[in-house]
């Protein structure tokens, strides 16, 4: 009878500890009256109550009382919004904090079907649906009779970056999404939009946009690149980690460097032996690293071939060089800055989204009603003795809507002609 006693006792004291496990802050911020207003109000509540606490240092730009502010002045204006306009009142508030890895988890049920690039002469249409043929590679120039420079003005605000270079390698996505132009009074109609566009020739057209499912989009059409033997090497195999190629007319090995991650078919110290034989045993007067699309990862695993690579026959002035881009993030760009400190690595292409030292290693919350993804940073990178917004390279290039459509890399023809150790900016 005890030891019966004994099993019914603690398996009520289990019971309470699951019970209680399943709790925490943000169930007392649970609207349970079901008006919208109200479940927004204490979704907001809780964003001001949580985030400070679980951001490293959530006020090194902000202040305090400008945040709290911010969050009090949406509250008050709730009523008058919609879901939509609230949700980039949010995004405006996470923008303002100065942090790129910190805000919301940006999404849509719906997208039109573009995939748009902000090149050196302005926003282009890269990649569309069969539907749409007539506009691939015309220039945006209007979105429902705005102008662009007003669209990109108030995309520009929703959008949590670093600096400049985040945007613009951001900003096709949010436009590309209804729900954002609607929420930032853009649009009223989120079923058809009115896009105008500029054709090489400079011919304006009017074409009325239909999203479709951000599936299908995101499958189909964004970032599905160009195809065929003669496009550029940046964009081929960018489903790949890494891979290599070695250029036997110019006596370089290109090593695509496109996410700080291990490939499952090939780890990365596999990868990296067989990269280094190659550039031990040929005739290799160049070596490039493009991190141009690498968005970051885990920053470690570059390190050994750094350390291999400094102390390799091709670390000298003109003989190894790091392609750096608007994409390039997060962990890319301390593998950039530890390239800088122990490499002669010449620096070439676009400054990079990501600033030098920076807050990351995100951790994720919701919000208690609408389930808004919430990101933050939890940590503080201090590498570089440069407190500058972006990476600079040494040479920058950017790449135009005419080189895109002619399948040049500028950045890599600078490199392969180049046969000097000088740098003109």
């Amino acid at each position: 009878m005890l030891k019966i006693k004994r099993k019914i006792a603690a398996l009520l004291m289990i019971s309470i500890m699951f019970a209680f496990s399943g709790c925490d802050s943000s169930s007392k911020y649970v609207c349970k009256s079901g008006n919208r207003v109200e479940a927004w109000q204490k979704d907001l509540d809780y964003l001001k109550e949580e985030l400070p606490k679980k951001h490293k240092n959530l006020f090194f730009k902000l202040s305090k009382e400008q945040f709290n502010s911010e969050i009090e002045d949406l509250k008050q204006s709730l009523n008058k919004m919609n879901d939509d306009q609230i949700q980039m009142g949010i995004n405006k508030i996470m923008t303002s904090i100065g942090d790129g890895h910190t805000g919301p988890n940006i999404s849509s049920e719906k997208a039109f079907p573009l995939d748009l690039y902000w090149f050196s002469d302005g926003i282009y249409v890269i990649n569309t649906t069969e539907e749409y043929s007539q506009i691939k590679y015309n220039k945006l120039a209007k979105i429902n009779d705005k102008p662009i420079e007003d669209v990109i003005k108030s995309v520009s605000q929703v959008i949590s970056h670093d600096n400049e270079q985040g945007i613009k390698s951001q900003i096709g996505y949010y436009i590309a999404m209804p729900s954002v132009l609607h929420g930032l009074n853009i649009i009223e109609n989120m079923d058809s939009c009115k896009f105008t566009f500029e054709d090489s020739n400079g011919k304006i057209s009017d074409v009325n946009l239909k999203p479709l499912s951000s599936d299908t989009v995101f499958s189909a059409v964004i970032g599905k690149g160009k195809e065929g033997e003669k496009v550029p090497l940046y964009m081929k195999n960018q489903d790949k980690a890494y891979w290599y190629e070695y250029l036997k007319d110019s006596k370089t090995v290109y090593f695509s460097y496109n996410k700080c991650s291990e490939m499952q078919e090939k780890g990365f110290k596999q990868f990296s032996k067989e990269l280094m034989d190659v550039i031990n045993k040929e005739d290799v007067k160049k070596l490039v690293i493009d991190m141009r699309n690498n968005g970051g990862g885990i920053s470690t695993i570059l390190n050994d071939f750094i350390k291999e690579i400094s102390k390799s026959k091709l670390n000298e002035k003109g003989k190894l060089y790091v392609i750096t881009g608007r994409r390039t993030f997060s962990s890319a760009v301390l593998n950039v800055i530890d390239l800088k400190k122990n490499t002669k690595a010449i620096f070439v292409g676009e400054p990079t989204s990501g600033k030098p030292n920076h807050y990351g290693e995100v951790k994720k919350f919701k919000l208690p009603n609408s389930g808004l993804t919430i990101k933050y940073s939890t940590k503080h990178f201090n590498n570089y003795d440069k407190d500058d917004s972006a990476f600079n390279p040494d040479k920058e290039i950017t790449v135009s809507i005419k080189d895109y459509v002619n399948n040049v890399d500028p950045v890599m023809e600078y490199i392969i002609k180049s046969s000097n150790f000088a740098v003109k900016k």
